[in-house]
């Protein structure tokens, strides 16, 4: 199925918790909550250089960025106008001097950066695999959620390339691919070490899983944290997440709505 460019049009959106603005395509790609929620979970080092694959409008580096004030982050982004509007959230907030962004695919990350260069790696990856659920007509939708331009297994390869040994990857993937995650995390040698099952309302299936591995880690047993549950009813945050994400009931009850028209 083809898919068509999405429209020039964008929104500015203020994330105040983070003291940030962030410019988002009207009608392509909009971050999901995963994001606000994988920027939350993620304990990269307070110095150090991280890396966001598939970065997006550069909402994840962004608030790394404004979370630990001694790190750098790059971000790899394949579609050239999310690259572009990703720059243009960098020049915004006035993080030039600690983000970066590079065009191009992880599929080929040797192209783009050096080995063992991160200490690391963060990532909200297409879930889906082709042939899998309806193509999103929209190009910048579709390339956000179905694996086209490279699957789990190159992410996992890309993720290995770019962290120094014992580097440490963060990661929201489906909870339905849980085993995926899990089996190919091990097959290129990042430990699961840190997972947590994300519900949308106690007592419904997980629908995400954050998972934090180490490069080269030693294999053993991993941490399951409690469960994450984000609405406690229909509008509403559990307390753990409005904390998290530090925003007002009618806030919330929007990014339901959005979330539903997924």
């Amino acid at each position: 199925m083809s898919v068509k460019s999405s429209c020039h049009s964008e929104t500015l959106d203020a994330l105040k918790k983070w003291d940030l603005k962030v410019l988002q395509g009207a009608k392509g790609y909009r971050f999901s909550i995963d994001s606000l929620l994988l920027a939350s979970l993620a304990h990269p080092p307070h110095r150090g250089r991280v890396l966001d694959l598939g970065t997006g409008c550069g909402i994840l580096g962004l608030i790394l960025a404004r979370r630990y004030p001694g790190i750098a982050v790059t971000g790899i982004e394949i579609q050239p106008q999310l690259a572009e509007r990703a720059r243009k959230n960098i020049a915004l907030n006035g993080l030039e001097n600690r983000m970066e962004i590079l065009e191009g695919s992880y599929s080929h990350i040797e192209g783009l950066l050096p080995e063992a260069s991160y200490q690391y790696v963060i990532t909200n990856p297409p879930y889906r695999k082709m042939g899998t659920g309806r193509l999103n007509p929209l190009e910048e939708k579709a390339v956000a959620r179905h694996e086209m331009y490279g699957g789990l297994d190159a992410l996992l390869r890309a993720v290995h390339y770019a962290l120094v040994p014992k580097g440490k990857l963060g990661i929201i993937f489906t909870a339905t691919r849980t085993v995926d995650l899990l089996h190919l995390c091990r097959l290129h040698s990042v430990e699961p070490k840190r997972i947590r099952l994300i519900h949308p309302y106690p007592g419904h299936e997980a629908q995400s899983i954050f998972l934090e591995g180490v490069k080269g880690g030693k294999e053993g047993e991993v941490r399951v944290e409690p469960p994450l549950f984000i609405y406690s009813s229909p509008g509403a945050y559990t307390p753990e997440v409005a904390e998290m994400l530090g925003e007002e009931e009618k806030q919330a009850e929007a990014r339901v709505e959005a979330e539903d028209e997924k």
